[in-house]
């Protein structure tokens, strides 16, 4: 894979974040919002 396919790929929001952010926002499930920041804190840390 090259580079620029690589960073086209990674710039595209995955249709999970997409729905995960919007469920986070109006959900009460505090352990689905706590574990979905864990997520993302966790990714954004490594890099990923």
């Amino acid at each position: 894979m090259s580079e620029q396919t690589f960073i086209e790929k990674s710039c595209q929001k995955a249709p999970f974040w997409e729905n995960a952010t919007k469920y986070a926002l109006v959900s009460r499930d505090e352990s689905f919002v706590e574990e979905v920041a864990y997520m993302m804190v966790t990714l954004h840390r490594t890099g990923a």
